[in-house]
């Protein structure tokens, strides 16, 4: 495995986590079954009933405790989940309870994390509560986290799939979505004219991992409002943008085509995740 998708399977990893609350364009959908005592059955749940479960050859397994009503998920969803990562043996390795009570936001078939939550993702629809175990080839395979997790680790991840998220704003096909990182502050300015402003960004495509990472460069993208951006939508996503707000856009191949040095390395009809963190704003 190359050490850059290591990378960055750690800082979006970190990112996602980041990303704390969800406040435009969210599709409801039905919650998670009851159990007796009238509590939800969710993806904390240790005491589950599988109710079917599927095993492909690549070692993939997906056991649902429950199946949800929602639409199936497709590569270019936004969808909020709820999950846990742990061992085999139950040591805890991640999940959204260790940062946040929030449901945490995860873009399907991006590279967000390991190829195996992709495809296993691509088989799961809204309202799924289900045991998902990744072997290590489809984890992080040689790679290790410290103490956390060792090399050649497989995975059991719990999910629970909360609902779809609609784009807030759609440009030249490009989709943006928009978070709060943490609580604004009163005199944090908003980018626009005569502002600059200060980001980390990860460009992710279908099959390509950190065509761009800024974190990997140790490096901070400075651009004045009054810059030229590539692609367009990237300054429309940017604009009214505040310190320490989350952006993701799923840039369109219609834009992706107009990105100098990009189009040698994926297919023409291919879209671009574009992970962004702002690290500040201010006037010139």
């Amino acid at each position: 495995m190359r050490k850059c998708f290591a990378l960055n399977i750690i800082i979006s990893s970190i990112i996602s986590l980041l990303f704390i609350s969800c406040n435009e364009g969210v599709k409801k959908v039905n919650p998670a079954p009851a159990t007796s005592n009238g509590k939800p059955k969710n993806v904390l749940s240790t005491k589950v009933k599988y109710i079917d479960s599927i095993q492909e050859k690549n070692g993939l397994k997906i056991k649902w405790a429950h199946k949800g009503k929602g639409s199936k998920l497709m590569d270019g969803d936004l969808v909020l989940i709820n999950y846990v990562v742990t061992l085999p043996n139950g040591k805890l390795v991640d999940g959204s309870s260790k940062i946040t009570k929030s449901d945490l936001p995860f873009l399907v078939g991006y590279n967000m994390q390991s190829k195996g939550w992709d495809e296993a993702m691509r088989k799961m629809s809204v309202g799924d509560v289900a045991t998902v175990i990744l072997p290590s080839e489809l984890g992080w395979s040689e790679n290790s986290l410290g103490d956390v997790l060792p090399a050649n680790s497989d995975l059991v991840i719990q999910f629970f799939i909360v609902r779809k998220v609609d784009p807030a704003i759609t440009v030249n096909g490009s989709k943006i979505w928009r978070w709060n990182l943490i609580k604004p502050q009163k005199n944090d300015v908003g980018f626009g004219p005569q502002k600059t402003i200060k980001f980390n960004l990860i460009v992710n495509g279908r099959n390509e991992i950190s065509l761009i990472n800024t974190y990997a460069k140790k490096m901070v993208i400075s651009n004045k409002f009054e810059d030229d951006f590539e692609p367009a939508s990237l300054k429309k996503a940017l604009t009214n943008a505040k310190k320490n707000q989350g952006v993701f856009i799923l840039v369109s191949p219609q834009e992706v085509s107009q990105i100098k040095g990009i189009q040698s390395k994926i297919a023409p009809t291919e879209s671009l995740f574009y992970n962004i963190q702002v690290v500040d704003v201010s006037s010139k």
